[in-house]
């Protein structure tokens, strides 16, 4: 009795606390700018790490402590550090509304951090080198935060981050390529428990609904007439979109909508062509309806709805002719009247590029922006009484004050439903009491509850029990100084716990592979009792498992229970099943008892099976049963089941088919007699390997080194353990072939019989003959051919030096060489001499001592002999002859001959082999 009461008080002492609703207390933007509104008043705060031009996001408790925040790309926890996996996200800090944060319905610890990218045209066509950021357009996804992580302050789930929400026709090419707009908001589903998730690309709006059980990944899709052209995207895209909080409505803003990248005519970016619209939104189904048009051929950016959705606030940048920026307008839309368009409110114009507009928890919406091409605002502006109509909602520019932070044009964006939604409620399990609070900041004079089943209360925060299930409208009406406000109204359903199997299931398991086949104690696997304890609809629930019903009901969020392979502490020991609706809070607690039956420890051979290759053989599970059944002396009656690990034969999945194909592993069996537990045991698998034989096998044998020997190239050690069986019927490990051929050696081993076959192709390779030698006088450049090529090699003058794979030597001096060519096998080295042409490219005959005359070097009279040389100019006039070993000094009938080009011609013959080879040339006379 003492505990309950100190539960009472805990309650009690907290309740205040605990559903103050300040999920939108804290704010961080900008650079580095942040904002406290926990007190009622707005408070500048330090600290922040944002660097962000526009999109961000903040998520408070309900108490209004920070827990995180994010420019859509880096998440920083209340102690402004990266949280750990923070980094990387897929959202950009210049994307309008780049991330919004949504909690788990039903966990407090888990938070969805959903993420826009900016769509630029450069990473949506086919170049690759001007992408820009990382290089994709990645549209829409979202990372899951468990907040009882590091210590209490988070860390993104690394199983769970950037996955990927299809917004696109993924058969258009086009709309893959740029996946999303900028644009996404939130609101609380008509059952008050579920979350809405908002965006919009081209002509179509997504709503995706996030559940207890996470984010579903098929949203509701709902088309419209307007259609909003991925050409010239990147300015098409911006713009925010905001439901009302009462999520009857969405607006958006479309910064353009141009289906053409044509510039004006000082090839400016035509910026008139964007639209505000307004639709009906449909809080139980997600489907968005009945446009209306508000703006046309301006440039949108902010919007955001009052309180209680009765205003629409609108900011509009404005441009010259040329494209030069010319301030913004900010328009008030009153949602009541009939032509709402016609009716709009200039509520100021002035020269701040038109920021984003948001709703904070005293109900003021706060507006960002800055004078262009300044550095940003170290203010914001705030519309004091939204509700009220024109210039009396009372627009103050300027008077927010950040402490000396900027601000830029983005704001964090919310729930929207956090502003209006104005009472929530818990345990709607049919026999339940149901808990009804409020959520707002006002001060309640008092308060009508209606149920929706003719039963009323008046406590500020009240509990009720309805007698039957089902659907009831509950509608609460405040009194605030002396005000009745308007009523707020919500559906709620009260649920029948589940129906379930209402004996004690017996779940039965195999005594096995411990260290007492007869003490009652095993591992069992809990989900075998799941088909039965949900009576065969298991797909509709989820089961957990506990010690007791006072360990179910206490572990509210299901975080603690029993593993599902769990090991009973005492025989026939009784755990409880928590078997929950499907999204849904409410349970019923059945029983399960787990009877571990006696088993015999049951010992086999090893099975060793041949190697097919990297270590993997083929087993026959059929022919162990049956040498098992035959070895024990089982009774034909028994089954059995192989598993290739310990868990998988204790949880009795994933048994193994009986032809395997497998690596070495040990095997564990159960056997069952007539159904009941009979015995169990293991085995090894065995490969038998094979020493390693290259199986193809190609060899290069010069024709001078026939015959040669070939072998499999078993160790020595082994080789008595295998026959030889060769295709030329040697039976040998080892034999001799004189010429080219492909022979084969079948290797079978004497025991188990496994065979390999090795396959040698023998190919005769000749040396490489030499059969020209092309040489370029111009480079001394000389270039070898041959006749056979093998990946020859080549070298000058040494053969014993280096040799390289060109068949090209460059820059050789002038003279005699020798060529060496062999070819990789190293076969026969062909060698030739060679002589290679040398002479001046100029000379300047003015006697100074230095190129007075033109003469051949490099001659050698011993080998080669040399005709005389013939000189001519450029025309082909023959002008001189002179001796090989002679100069000549540019002098035509004993006249000077003028600075220009000159060609000679000159025979050479090799003395070896009598081939005589014209050389030509041509040279500059120089003179100076």
């Amino acid at each position: 009795m003492k505990r309950l009461g100190l539960i009472i008080l805990f309650l009690f002492i907290n309740s205040s606390l605990i559903f103050a609703q300040r999920e939108a207390g804290i704010w961080f933007f900008g650079k580095n700018a942040g904002l406290d509104f926990n007190s009622g008043s707005p408070v500048a705060l330090n600290g922040g790490q944002l660097q962000t031009t526009e999109g961000c996001s903040t998520i408070s408790d309900r108490n209004g402590n920070l827990l995180f925040y994010t420019n859509g790309s880096t998440v920083w926890n209340a102690k402004h550090q990266i949280m750990p996996n923070g980094n990387g996200l897929l959202g950009h800090k210049s994307s309008t509304q780049s991330a919004i944060i949504i909690p788990n319905p039903s966990n407090p610890d888990i938070y969805y951090i959903f993420t826009v990218d900016q769509p630029d045209e450069k990473n949506a066509d086919d170049i690759l080198t001007n992408d820009i950021d990382d290089g994709i357009n990645d549209g829409l996804n979202y990372s899951e935060v468990n907040m009882s992580l590091n210590g209490g302050y988070g860390a993104i789930n690394s199983s769970k981050k950037n996955i990927h929400l299809v917004t696109y026709n993924p058969n258009n090419p086009k709309e893959v390529a740029y996946k999303c707009s900028e644009k996404i908001t939130a609101v609380q589903h008509f059952d008050g428990d579920s979350y809405w998730v908002i965006t919009h690309f081209i002509n179509k709006f997504y709503a995706f609904k996030v559940l207890n059980s996470g984010v579903q990944p098929t949203p509701v899709v709902s088309t419209t007439a307007t259609e909003v052209s991925t050409v010239g995207y990147k300015n098409n895209a911006i713009g925010y979109l905001k439901s009302s909080p009462n999520g009857k409505k969405l607006a958006i803003a479309h910064a353009g909508t141009k289906s053409s990248t044509q510039t004006g005519p000082k090839n400016q970016i035509e910026r008139k062509t964007g639209k505000v619209l307004l639709y009906d939104f449909d809080n139980v189904t997600g489907i968005v309806s009945n446009p209306t048009s508000l703006l046309s051929s301006t440039n949108p950016y902010g919007l955001e709805f009052s309180p209680k959705s009765k205003k629409l606030y609108v900011t509009v940048n404005h441009f010259d002719d040329a494209g030069i920026t010319e301030g913004s307008s900010l328009f008030q839309f009153d949602l009541e009247k009939n032509e709402i368009a016609i009716n709009k409110v200039l509520i100021v114009k002035n020269e701040y590029s038109a920021g984003a507009l948001q709703m904070a928890i005293d109900e003021k919406i706060y507006r960002a922006g800055y004078v262009p091409f300044s550095s940003g605002s170290k203010t914001l502006s705030v519309i004091n009484y939204p509700e009220k109509n024109g210039s009396e909602c009372d627009y103050k520019s300027n008077t927010i004050n950040l402490n000396g932070n900027i601000a830029l044009l983005g704001l964090p964006p919310f729930i929207q439903s956090l502003f209006l939604f104005n009472f929530k409620f818990e345990n709607t399990c049919y026999g339940d009491s149901t808990h009804f609070y409020i959520t707002t900041l006002e001060t309640i004079d008092s308060v009508l509850w209606d149920f929706g089943d003719g039963s009323t209360s008046t406590n500020i925060e009240a509990y009720h029990t309805y007698k039957n299930p089902g659907k009831y409208t509950v509608t609460l009406t405040k009194t605030v100084n002396g005000e009745i406000k308007e009523p707020s109204i919500k559906e709620i359903i009260i649920k029948e716990k589940p129906l379930i199997l209402t004996s004690i299931y017996q779940l039965a398991q195999c005594d096995s592979y411990d260290s007492d086949p007869n003490d009652g104690l095993a591992i069992f696997n809990l989900k075998h009792s799941i088909e039965s304890l949900t009576l065969n609809k298991s797909e509709d629930f989820e089961v957990y498992f506990y010690l007791n019903n006072n360990d179910a009901e206490n572990d509210i969020y299901n975080q603690n229970p029993l593993p599902t392979s769990y090991k009973n502490t005492v025989p026939n020991q009784i755990i409880t099943a928590k078997v929950i609706y499907k999204d849904s809070n409410c349970f019923s607690l059945g029983k399960v008892q787990l009877s571990a039956n006696s088993s015999i420890s049951l010992h086999t051979n090893d099975i060793i099976s041949c190697d097919l290759g990297e270590g993997i053989a083929e087993f026959n599970l059929t022919t162990k049963k049956n040498e098992i059944i035959q070895t024990l002396n089982l009774p034909n009656t028994v089954s059995f089941l192989f598993f290739d690990n310990e868990e998988n034969a204790i949880n009795n999945t994933l048994p193994l088919n009986e032809i395997y194909i497998s690596s070495e592993k040990t095997v564990y069996f159960k056997v069952e007699n007539n159904g009941i537990c009979y015995g169990s045991g293991l085995f090894n698998l065995k490969v038998n390997y094979f020493p390693p034989v290259e199986l193809n096998e190609s060899l290069f044998i010069c024709e001078n080194n026939f015959p040669i020997k070939i072998s499999p190239n078993i160790p020595i050690d082994q080789q008595g353990n295998y026959d030889y069986n060769w295709s030329n019927g040697e039976k040998s490990h080892e034999i001799s072939v004189s010429n080219e051929q492909q022979i084969s050696v079948t290797i079978t081993d004497k025991i188990l019989l496994c065979k390999k076959i090795k396959t040698f192709k023998i190919i005769k390779v000749t040396a490489p003959k030499i059969i020209d030698i092309e040489i370029n006088q111009t480079k001394n450049e000389v270039k070898v051919l041959t006749e056979e090529n093998h990946d020859n090699l080549y070298i000058l003058n040494d053969i014993n030096g280096i040799y390289q794979t060109e068949n090209i030597f460059s820059n050789v001096r002038a003279g005699t060489h020798t060529v060496y060519v062999k070819n990789k096998y190293n076969c026969e080295v062909s060698t030739k001499k060679i002589f290679v042409l040398g002479f001046p490219k100029f000379f300047t005959p003015n006697n100074d001592g230095i190129n007075d005359v033109w003469e051949v070097k490099g001659l050698n009279f011993k080998e080669f002999r040399y005709s005389k040389i013939h000189i001519f100019d450029r025309f082909g006039k023959y002008l001189a002859t002179i001796n090989p070993n002679s100069s000549w000094n540019g002098f035509y009938n004993n006249a000077y001959l003028p600075s220009t080009d000159y060609w000679f011609s000159i025979n050479i013959t090799d003395k070896n082999n009598s081939i005589t080879k014209n050389y030509k040339g041509h040279f500059s006379l120089i003179r100076r």
